[in-house]
């Protein structure tokens, strides 16, 4: 992954402050740069600037990074998904509003429309209660799935957990009666091995399904309670075998009221 920039769109509310010093902490760690991008929707620009500018000088200050910020003008997904694609960025970090919020805001099927046309990583933070821990991400639970495009999370992945010395948990659900296709496999001994080449701390972990829900999201969750991770990584786009469930699953994950952040791929490419 060619490491440049970080693009944080923010929407000048006090909760948007908190993600941007999530992102400004990451920035810190990975030697890298942000870019605070507000989308408007009339001709306030003037205002917006010069709150873009004292949120950028704040971030300056408190976590010693380069910050630039702009404004552009149009569709909310439309504008965001452009900027995504100049090649000055290598991640966007953007907060989201749960399940709840009025409708100008990214709820849960927004950002996953959202970050399903995004062509880099993408850190999705609930705004509302979420705090970045001191301590960075140290824990990661990280679905293992049948996606042809797994080389993807697996080297996001890998970046975080390189930058905060994460511990990794490679997760999977066993559903009696469904045996695991020779992609999954082959996904999962690819991950463990670019986990061991970058040594990177990893636990495998592999449950029984202990719900009769269609989709792994609440399995997953539980799980990540339990071991208090920080974060969760997965593919934004569905399987084939499991598109009739997948959005509703992820939007599950994206909105979890655990309030975990979670690192998110497409199919789409930087061109």
């Amino acid at each position: 992954m060619s490491v440049k920039k970080i693009l944080v769109p923010v929407d000048l509310t006090q909760a948007s402050d908190k993600v941007a010093a999530c992102a400004a902490a990451i920035a810190k760690k990975a030697n890298l740069e942000l870019s605070l991008l507000h989308i408007s929707r009339d001709n306030s620009n003037t205002n917006a600037i010069e709150q873009l500018k004292s949120m950028a000088e704040k971030l300056v200050s408190d976590w010693s990074v380069k910050c630039d910020y702009f404004v552009k003008e149009g569709n909310l997904f439309n504008e965001i998904t452009n900027v995504a694609y100049d090649h000055s960025y290598s991640m966007m970090v953007i907060g989201s509003h749960g399940s709840k919020g009025i409708r100008e805001k990214l709820l849960g099927s927004d950002i996953l429309k959202l970050v399903k046309n995004i062509p880099i990583p993408v850190l999705t933070i609930q705004e509302t209660g979420y705090n970045y821990p001191s301590a960075g991400f140290q824990k990661i639970v990280f679905p293992a799935s049948a996606h042809t495009i797994f080389d993807k999370i697996i080297e996001a992945t890998v970046l975080f957990a390189k930058l905060f010395g994460s511990e990794v948990y490679v997760y999977t659900v066993e559903k009696p009666g469904s045996p695991w296709s020779d992609m999954l496999k082959s996904n999962i001994e690819k991950a463990i091995n670019a986990f061991e080449l970058n040594s990177i701390n990893y636990t495998r972990v592999n449950e029984q399904q202990g719900s009769y829900s269609p989709g792994y999201a609440k399995q997953i969750l539980q799980y990540a309670n339990k071991v208090k991770a920080d974060m969760i990584s997965v593919i934004s786009i569905p399987t084939s075998e499991h598109y009739y469930i997948a959005d509703s699953d992820k939007e599950r994950l994206l909105t979890n009221e655990l309030l975990i952040p979670v690192l998110c791929v497409s199919d789409k490419k930087q061109v």
